[in-house]
């Protein structure tokens, strides 16, 4: 609210509790400031990444936040937080203090297949629309692509969707998170198991604290706070605003789920987009086979832009252009030279080389 305020664009907080009892904040912009206020412009779901929430849309100023040039643009802007995150750490029976184990036993499966319904439906109800645009970062588009595969009703509800640095198939990831996951799985499950470990990176104000006292631009630490993007994004040093690091810890990350991360894992080791993995005996329990099912991409009938960077470590071109071919109606798959994993949503080229042909796709949907 307070940065969505403090530069002049309406505020509203709107709360919407899934079918297995999660119960989510979307911030709207119902329209952009006074000079741009156009009522009633067709509404746009944003949906944050992994450890990701609403605040990354809106903390980049008036000029470069994605939700707020299109609200300026006439779009009825409506930012996600998937469950577990800042906002959504709500349940109607479980406390994510307490009822670790269950609260937390999530992946993107849920996000897509609970997470988003709930949000769409509450959208085009309150919009009284029948369809709407569809932005989705990292996990964001891997939950859009669970929810249209799973639920293909749904693409009859999107006029279009744009994939930020998409993440389905996973086997061609170039970050060193995986492999470790992959190599440690069965010590990681221990660890979290016994140490109630279920829940990670959940925010702290402690963040913003760091961010403004070791990375801003008067002490030689800010390099440091620098490579820690980099190491987890991919080295992309031309557009990193590295005086903007404090503002962005003030909110992120947001918290999520261990079994977010593993799940990606199970996909870069399997090289296959499919649901969990819980083992031979677990799988034949939740699927009734030995291995996870696969979703079926084929089913994917909206139409879908998606945008990469090829500094990008943890999607990759190769995997990007698999997603792209079993999908019916891709119109853009676009590699941005230079831009990493989290270029595509704060990059300093990011208006000019996505932002704006995004616009544009959008006016002709």
């Amino acid at each position: 609210r307070q940065l969505i305020e403090k530069y002049g664009f309406p505020f509203e907080n709107h709360t919407v509790t899934t079918a297995d009892g999660y119960i989510l904040e979307i911030h709207r912009i119902p329209h952009g400031r006074n000079k741009f206020a156009y009522h009633g412009g067709p509404p746009v779901l944003i949906v944050p990444g992994t450890l990701s929430g609403s605040a990354d849309y809106v903390n980049m100023g008036i000029e470069k936040s994605l939700g707020f040039i299109l609200a300026d643009h006439g779009y009825d802007v409506w930012l996600a937080n998937h469950r577990g995150t800042t906002w959504s750490r709500k349940h109607v029976r479980l406390n994510p203090d307490v009822d670790k184990e269950e609260f937390w036993d999530f992946s993107f499966q849920q996000v897509g297949y609970y997470d988003l319904p709930a949000c769409i439906n509450h959208i085009l109800r309150v919009t009284k629309q029948g369809m709407l645009f569809y932005i989705g970062h990292s996990q964001g588009a891997t939950s859009f692509f669970v929810l249209t595969s799973e639920r293909p009703e749904y693409n009859s509800k999107i006029r279009l969707m744009v994939g930020l640095a998409p993440a389905a198939y996973f086997g061609h990831s170039r970050s060193l998170i995986f492999p470790f996951l992959v190599k440690f799985q069965d010590e990681v499950l221990a660890f979290i198991k016994r140490y109630q470990f279920y829940e990670i990176m959940r925010h702290s104000p402690w963040y913003g604290i760091f961010g403004a006292t070791f990375c801003n631009a008067c002490l030689p630490f800010q390099d440091i706070c620098a490579s820690v993007f980099y190491i987890l994004a991919g080295y992309s040093p031309a557009q990193l605003n590295k005086t903007m690091i404090p503002v962005i810890a003030t909110n992120s990350p947001a918290g999520g789920s261990f079994k977010q991360l593993i799940h990606y894992s199970q996909l870069f080791a399997s090289k296959l987009f499919r649901k969990y993995d819980y083992g031979p005996e677990g799988n034949m329990k939740k699927y009734k086979q030995p291995e996870p099912p696969s979703y079926k991409l084929s089913k994917i009938t909206a139409p879908v832009a998606l945008y990469y960077g090829d500094k990008d470590i943890i999607c990759s071109k190769e995997d990007i252009d698999h997603s792209a071919s079993e999908m019916k109606n891709v119109i853009v798959n676009k590699c941005v030279p230079g831009f990493n994993h989290l270029d595509v949503v704060w990059g300093n080229d990011v208006v000019e080389l996505i932002f704006h042909e995004v616009l544009e796709l959008m006016k002709r949907h």
